[in-house]
């Protein structure tokens, strides 16, 4: 398949935006991840209940 130029501009910027979406997706649930971990370790330490 031949391509022109806007179309392959089109179609990897639909693509890049893809990727950009997993990887989004994916750090939001690490960091959500290590919040609960930082709020665990931070209340065993300090005390109170941070919210």
């Amino acid at each position: 398949m031949n391509f022109t130029p806007g179309e392959m501009l089109f179609y990897g910027g639909v693509v890049g935006m893809v990727i950009v979406a997993i990887v989004s997706i994916i750090v939001t649930a690490l960091f959500a991840g290590s919040r609960k971990r930082l709020r665990r370790q931070l209340n065993e330490e300090y005390g109170g209940n941070l919210k």
